[in-house]
Formats: structure tokens, C-alpha cells, sequence
């Protein structure tokens, strides 16, 4: 891999797409980060109220009057990551990808052989492996076992998206992008390999992804009716909060339930782990290091999970998107 030769000034990386997940954690992440620092903006739509940085109508445009950029982070819908993925490493820049990394696993594994022929970085930035209950509900799960699983992932589309609507159009998973976040989280912490047997998804009138879904799983050791059932149930049209829980059965019956997306473990009520969020900024020191270091990091398990379950998947029509 390329390492950064010059490992004492600050990387600058330049953000491709500036909604709201660049604003509201990206920018201030990239501030926090002392290694690196943001130096432009690629949007294809003018701005109002950017960082002060130069702001390209398209990542050529960056490229071209950035000669020293050193990576971007790529924010952009997944329908047209790949593209531009391959456009940045071509440029000889690292790369890092928001979730979800791109619309197909096999365009993620592509990537991974690009840049890895190139001697580049790519880094597939699945935030919430960065919370932090992951560590610990791992070393729990591997010294315990895990016998059953109950999954919620539930959140208003509305509050986290306002006015974004590519979702619902083929590739843009529905509520899967937040569900996405929990497979994460769960191909990191299970001691086995977890896979889709069935699914259900509901699915707006005029959309294309669902608004709902549930989802069945098995592990190697349940594939034939070991342990107490691994399931899922997620929405992206609950108005009361955030649902964001993994509630696992341990193989001496005991409950590890892990809230907040990952900022709160319990073990039979017993609280371990309750922290802010710093998934951002966790990411972001990540990123740093596999760049200086000269190292990629890819996984292509959590979209795997999604592809998996929009194959398996039974659908059934709901009510249109409220505006």
C-alpha cells in the first residue's frame, strides 16, 4: 500500500456530497481529528452555509484544482458511489466510503482490488462499529455463546432525512440504511457467521424499498433448530423515538442487550458500558492511522446481510411515503 510519507502535517480530504450526514458528523469529526483536515467540498448543488473551503460543482472539478488532496470521504446516495469511487482512486487519492459503502457487494469488492493494485487506502466507514459497547459485547459474546438473538432497529425516516427521497428508489434500501447500521455491529460481536433465512418487507406504494421489514437468521450451530430463534424487526416510520437494540440469549441463559445504537451494554441488567457518541470521531482517528500506516479497511459483510434479505425477501404493499 502507499503510505503518507509525510507523516507530521495534516491530511487534507475533501467531502463528495454535503447533506446532512456530512454537516452534522463529518465536518465536525474532520475538526476534532488533529491529523487530518477538510479542504474542500464537492456538491452538485450550491451551498448555504459551508465551511469556509473551496466548494466544486463535482468531484473532477475538485480533483483538477486540488492537486494536493490527499483523500476524500465519498457522502453521496450509494446508487452512484462506485463511480465515484473509482474516479478518486484513478486520481491516485484514498478513499473513505460512508455507509453504505456502495449499492452491491460486488462493487465494494471491486473497489477493495482497485485500490489495492493502486496502493491506495480505502476504508468502508461503518460507523457504528465505533460506538462504544462493540468491544466489550464481543469479548462477552466469544466467552459466553449465543443461543438467540432479538433485534429492533427502528427510527422516523422524517427527523434523520428530511426532504431526501432517493431511498426509496432501487438501491436505496429503505430502512434498511438504518438496519444496515446493527449488521455492523452484529458481523463484528457474533462469534459465528450470521445469514438470512427469510424476510418480509413492506414496501410504500410508488417506492421501491421498504419501509418495514422483518428479518429471520440463523448461525451454523441453529441452522437446525439450535437455540431460542435470531430475528430482526426494523422501521423507518416510528414516531417515538429511536429504537436501536440487540438483545442476544448467552448460552447459560443469561441476556446481554445492547442499547443506543451501541453507546449502552446491560448484562442481565447489570449496566457495563454507557458512553456519548464518538463513533464519528473514532472513525475519522481510524482513517488517520490506515492512512499513515499505508492499510485498507473493507467490509463487505453488513451489505451482504441487506442483499441477502432483499433476495429471500416475501413483499407486501403498504401506504405511500407520507410527505
Amino acid at each position: 500500500m502507499r503510505q503518507v510519507r509525510d507523516t507530521t502535517r495534516a491530511l487534507s480530504v475533501g467531502i463528495v456530497g454535503f447533506g446532512q450526514i456530512a454537516r452534522v458528523q463529518h465536518v465536525p469529526a474532520l475538526a476534532a481529528t488533529p491529523g487530518l483536515r477538510l479542504a474542500a467540498i464537492a456538491n452538485p448543488v450550491p451551498l448555504q452555509g459551508a465551511p469556509d473551503v473551496p466548494v466544486y460543482a463535482s468531484l473532477a472539478e475538485m480533483l483538477q484544482h486540488e492537486p494536493e488532496l490527499d483523500a476524500v470521504a465519498l457522502c453521496t446516495p450509494p446508487q452512484i458511489r462506485y463511480g465515484l469511487a473509482r474516479q478518486a482512486l484513478d486520481a491516485g487519492r484514498h478513499v473513505l466510503l460512508e455507509k453504505p459503502p456502495a449499492a452491491t457487494p460486488a462493487e465494494i469488492a471491486d473497489l477493495a482490488a482497485h485500490a489495492d493494485r493502486l496502493g491506495l487506502t480505502l476504508f468502508t466507514a461503518w460507523h457504528s462499529l465505533f460506538s462504544a459497547a462493540v468491544d466489550q459485547a464481543r469479548e462477552i459474546l466469544a466467552a459466553r455463546g449465543v443461543s438467540g438473538m432479538r433485534l429492533e432497529w427502528k427510527e422516523d425516516h422524517h427527523k434523520w432525512h428530511p426532504g431526501v427521497d432517493w431511498f426509496w428508489q432501487p438501491g436505496g434500501m429503505g430502512a434498511f440504511d438504518s438496519a444496515i447500521n446493527a449488521y455492523s455491529i452484529l458481523v463484528a460481536v457474533m462469534p459465528e457467521p450470521v445469514f438470512v433465512r427469510s424476510a418480509r418487507m413492506v414496501i410504500p406504494d410508488g417506492a421501491h424499498t421498504p419501509m418495514s421489514a422483518q428479518v429471520e437468521y440463523a448461525t451454523p450451530s441453529t441452522l437446525n433448530g439450535g437455540g431460542t430463534g435470531f430475528t430482526s424487526d426494523h422501521a423507518w416510520d416510528q414516531l417515538t423515538g429511536e429504537t436501536w437494540t440487540i438483545d442476544w440469549t448467552l448460552r447459560d441463559g443469561a441476556h446481554l442487550v445492547l442499547e443506543r445504537g451501541g453507546a449502552r451494554l446491560l448484562l442481565d441488567g447489570e449496566l457495563l458500558v454507557e458512553a456519548q457518541d464518538e463513533e464519528y470521531p473514532r472513525l475519522y482517528a481510524r482513517f488517520d492511522t490506515l492512512l499513515r500506516s499505508g492499510r485498507s479497511d473493507v467490509e463487505i459483510r453488513p451489505l451482504q446481510l441487506v442483499a441477502d434479505a432483499f433476495m429471500l425477501a416475501s413483499r407486501v404493499p403498504g401506504a405511500a411515503v407520507r410527505s
